[in-house]
């Protein structure tokens, strides 16, 4: 099951086991934004120790269609779906962004610096880096900012982001101010996702051009402001692009091509034989898979410790779940506290990943990633205390039967834990916290079922408990949906005016760090009130040709840094 983001976040593909929660779309150019790649643990001896060595030029890699895999978009428009899926996330190397999605933050890229006008009118003024510029010498200009903005307003009027701008007006040549109508903290990956050519596009339809091919339709010439261009699409097989010859930025990429391929099967067999140069994998859905990786000759692989999908258990607090865990129960904070500190979250995750990635640690916020630089460890105080767990169901008043099992408000405390039947993590997660509880007097009963069941039925009706599900992050993408009183994404009926109050002063707010530290009061708080209880980034691993040099694992977008890799022959 997925909830999306849409940069607030980008959807991932829509299959009933996805385990990934969605949250609503924000703005379209926002869609391809993507996950964040961290700590890496090689593990493979075909990586080698890190050695200074001259990139070689030239050859060929080709990778897993970003996001959905296997499925290719309709057209390459940018700001079409065309009925499929959307071809945004396949061109960041083609048309670059004012900023881009990075390893642990969003980076400037086409701008140098963006400043802040905090008063109103709240402003922001692009600083366009004077060596930008497209791959046929034209500059990348203010003009070409203005273009986009009037675009999307045009042909996406659904783009909320860019529909909080009051106006955007070029300065000079490589200056652009952008006037607000209201402040909105995920500016920097909301506006100007893709930025277009407007000497390319002036006078064109731009809602029939694109479909094949990003070009000037004036020439007819292959256009983009990144390292790669695209040379032609092969439907229903592949997307390749080639080397922007004219790329101004450090350096030109290093491979010919950057070949991205679709309908290519079992992932295994594309790696063995060769159709496929690059694979990550999600160990959430089946930690063993890690094993056939390893076993492919000629093949690199490293893990990453932690990604971008958060994994937590969802408390149910309003109607249909157990009354001892909704606030209407004078004690429910001290029994949903009760099951944080009976729960070993350290031995959970070394318990469903520990053998593969043994330096995988539980997180400890509810809003940053560990690989973020604002993380805060707000969640660290519930460590394993089964003592203390049990101690606060009494304090709760609630009283130990015959067998062990506690009874509170009224009700013996069998809590019904529901997750997405196929998705191995889950199911183990479970086998180890039905045990871990039982030794604090609380029964789990595990409920598994199909994501469309799940999400359609099980969780809509409230008759649930306890749901463990993640949620997608991103770098500067607002995350608080879940959390609000009464917000649009919240199943859990969990209501705090306090956090609420510091989510909308989040949302509004335009400086990162300021940002930053209103999202953190926000996760203190909840740590008090347990709504939720924080378990791990989901690990992926990435298989790779042992030959190929500067690769670094950021699944789902694979080619974020592909101007990086070489091939060593």
């Amino acid at each position: 099951m997925a909830r999306a983001l849409r940069l607030r976040a980008r959807p991932e593909s829509p299959s009933a086991d996805s385990g990934c929660a969605q949250i609503p779309k924000g703005g379209r150019f926002a869609a391809a934004a993507v996950s964040i790649a961290v700590s890496l643990l090689a593990v493979s001896g075909a990586g080698g120790a890190a050695t200074q060595q001259t990139p070689k030029r030239g050859g060929t890699v080709t990778i897993p269609g970003v996001f959905a895999g296997n499925v290719e978009p309709g057209c390459l428009n940018p700001l079409r779906s065309c009925g499929l899926e959307d071809a945004s996330s396949h061109l960041t190397q083609v048309l670059l962004g004012a900023y881009e999605v990075g390893p642990d933050r969003v980076h400037p890229r086409l701008v140098s610096r963006v400043d802040i006008r905090k008063s109103p009118p709240f402003a922001l003024t692009y600083h366009i880096r004077p060596e930008a510029r497209w791959s046929d010498g034209a500059p990348v200009t203010a003009r070409d900012f203005v273009f986009t903005h009037r675009t999307v307003r045009r042909y996406t009027p659904d783009d909320t982001s860019h529909a909080n701008v009051r106006s955007v007006r070029a300065l000079d040549a490589k200056t652009v101010r952008v006037v607000l109508r209201s402040r909105f903290a995920g500016w920097r990956g909301g506006l100007f996702f893709h930025v277009l050519p407007e000497h390319a596009l002036r006078g064109e339809d731009f809602g029939s051009v694109w479909t094949d091919r990003i070009d000037n339709p004036k020439t007819g010439q292959a256009i983009g402001s990144g390292p790669f261009l695209v040379e032609r699409w092969e439907r229903g097989k592949q997307l390749v692009l080639r080397r922007n010859p004219h790329y101004w930025g450090p350096h030109p990429a290093y491979i010919d091509r950057l070949v991205i391929r679709f309908g290519f099967g079992d992932p295994l067999e594309a790696l063995r034989e060769g159709v496929l140069d690059v694979y990550e994998a999600r160990l959430g859905l089946d930690p063993e898979v890690a094993r056939d990786f390893q076993r492919i000759p000629g093949v690199t692989y490293r893990f990453r410790l932690a990604g971008a999908r958060w994994e937590h258990f969802e408390i149910r607090m309003g109607p249909g779940g157990h009354p001892a865990l909704g606030t209407k129960f004078v004690g429910g904070k001290l029994v949903r506290r009760a099951l944080a500190y009976g729960i070993d979250r350290a031995a959970l995750v070394r318990g469903v990943f520990g053998q593969l990635v043994p330096r995988i640690q539980p997180v400890q916020s509810a809003v940053f990633l560990p690989s973020e630089p604002y993380y805060e460890k707000n969640w660290f105080g519930y460590r394993y205390r089964p003592d203390e767990a049990r101690r606060l169901l009494e304090r709760a008043g609630c009283r130990r039967g015959s067998d062990g099992i506690y009874s509170c408000a009224g009700e013996r405390l069998s809590l019904r834990f529901v997750a997405n039947s196929g998705v191995v993590s889950r199911s183990r997660a479970l086998e180890l916290v039905q045990t871990q509880l039982r030794r604090i007097g609380v029964e789990v009963l595990p409920k598994f079922a199909p994501g469309s069941v799940l999400t359609g039925q099980i969780i809509p009706s409230g008759q649930w408990d306890v749901w463990i599900i993640s949620y997608f992050y991103l770098p500067e993408a607002p995350r608080d949906i879940a959390f609000r009183c009464q917000g649009e994404a919240n199943v859990s009926g969990y209501c705090q005016r306090l956090v609420t109050a510091e989510l909308d002063q989040a949302s509004r707010i335009l400086d990162p760090a300021q940002y930053a530290a209103a999202l953190n009061r926000a996760d203190v708080q909840m740590a008090r009130d347990v709504p939720v209880i924080p378990l791990w980034n989901e690990p992926s691993i990435a298989a790779f040709r042992s030959t190929l040099r500067g690769f670094t694992p950021a699944e789902p977008l694979v080619a974020w840094n592909a101007e990086n890799w070489w091939l060593e022959r």
